[in-house]
């Protein structure tokens, strides 16, 4: 079913997550600039926005789950027939965007969902039901070693939704043309993803494979719906402590470096086939141990060089009334430290998932107690300090398990000199723009 994984599909990963970024970055730009009204445009954000809440934790949870077994299911069956695992894994994800558009629609029938209307409604349950699952279709390339083709398929689909996009509001369409296109090129994916399934998979739903899913990816949804839920908890802190204009401030400059967290997940979700293979953990941790040393090399300075212009980027692309979002989005690139140790993938690789759910949850106790506690002293800045330091813990948690329990030190996966000294770096450089350049 599968055939042996090199690093360039880790790569195509990585790519493929950033054409996927870049293509949404590029249509909400193209609708800001075209005639279709903000309500409109809040309409096709909350399309997309209500279609990702109600799936990301257990999409990625289950996805997260599955990569370890599949090399795994290699192993045992030595690449010689089709393993029912990839359609067990179809299945599974099937049945869950069906229920989710169930509930939906019951939530949309009492009114409580009135965010789309008409057509548009039914637009919305077809891409939640075929395009939530269509994501599996970029694992299946990567599981059977396939960055061309991974890379082939992203800039086809993504560049035919962007036309298709373009030319719909080339030509005067409405936000429910727009719609309909998000909803057919799921469908159209979908379809491509059953062609793939029917390629590499035997058509055999395997109960025991399921349980086997299931069992491993449970704590995995758990903590990605508990991390997920972080961003919510600080914007509710916020509507609390402060008044709207607090909130805007807040909500600009929440955020981390995309392109850090899409290049760290993408690598830490390649790495995982890797782990139910017969290389060996040791295999494993060094390859971990030399990408994110390489990664480091390039995001620290990137950081470091945003940081520096943030406060004359923010007033300059919003307005001065924004430039307090400048310092919570410094606070916010700090993530980087905890964000490039891989502690979670080595756990989720050698089966210890429960563990990672548990420091989810941990981080989140803290991030509540921490954001309310700083919150009085550093107003806006304390809760994002707050987010910084609840994410750093919960990395260090995991890295002492992963001692612990196992016997794997933070340096055998990690270049930590480098990393101290880069972190130590971009500590230095934030405390200097805050206290002395501002």
């Amino acid at each position: 079913m599968i055939r042996k994984e090199n690093w360039n599909s880790g790569k195509s990963l990585q790519i493929f997550q950033l054409l996927r970024f870049g293509m949404l970055v590029l249509i909400g730009v193209l609708l800001t600039h075209s005639k279709l009204s903000v309500a409109d445009i809040g309409q096709y954000e909350s399309f997309l926005f209500w279609a990702g809440l109600a799936s990301f934790f257990w999409l990625n949870g289950l996805i997260q789950g599955a990569l370890p077994i599949a090399g795994a299911e290699e192993k045992t069956s030595g690449g010689k027939q089709k393993s029912p695992f990839l359609f067990t894994v179809f299945f599974v994800l099937l049945v869950f965007s069906t229920f989710i558009a169930l509930v939906f629609t019951i939530l949309y029938q009492v009114g409580l969902l009135s965010f789309l209307s008409g057509h548009a409604w039914y637009w919305f349950l077809l891409y939640v039901v075929f395009g939530i699952p269509a994501n599996l279709i970029v694992y299946v390339y990567l599981l059977n070693d396939r960055p061309i083709g991974m890379l082939l398929y992203g800039f086809g689909i993504f560049g035919l939704q962007l036309m298709l996009i373009l030319f719909a509001l080339v030509s005067g369409e409405g936000v429910s043309t727009i719609l309909k296109i998000l909803a057919l090129v799921a469908l159209l994916q979908f379809l491509w993803l059953v062609r793939m399934v029917l390629r590499y998979s035997s058509i055999i739903f395997s109960v025991e494979l399921a349980r086997k899913l299931l069992v491993r990816s449970w704590p995995l949804i758990l903590a990605a719906l508990l991390s997920g839920s972080a961003q919510y908890i600080d914007g509710w802190l916020v509507t609390i402590r402060f008044d709207p204009a607090a909130f805007a401030i807040f909500r600009f400059g929440a955020r981390e470096l995309p392109v850090v967290v899409l290049i760290a997940n993408a690598f830490s979700n390649a790495m995982l086939p890797k782990f139910g293979k017969p290389a060996g953990l040791a295999s494993n941790l060094e390859e971990i141990r030399e990408r994110s040393a390489k990664m480091m090399d390039w995001m620290f300075p990137l950081t470091a060089l945003l940081m520096v212009l943030s406060p004359r980027i923010f007033p300059f692309i919003f307005n001065q009334a924004f430039a307090e979002s400048a310092s919570i989005f410094n606070i916010y690139l700090l993530l980087i430290i905890p964000r490039l140790i891989f502690p979670q993938t080595i756990l989720n690789g050698i089966g210890r998932t429960k563990l990672i759910s548990q420091a989810s949850f941990y981080e989140i106790i803290i991030n509540v107690g921490l954001s309310v506690l700083l919150s009085f002293p550093f107003g806006l800045e304390g809760i994002a300090m707050a987010t910084v330091i609840a994410y750093l813990f919960e990395k260090c948690y995991l890295a002492y398990q992963l001692f612990r329990l196992d016997g794997i030190s933070v340096a055998a996966y990690i270049d930590w000199k480098r990393h101290l000294l880069f972190s130590a770096g971009i500590l230095t450089l934030f405390v200097l723009i805050e206290t002395v350049i501002n």
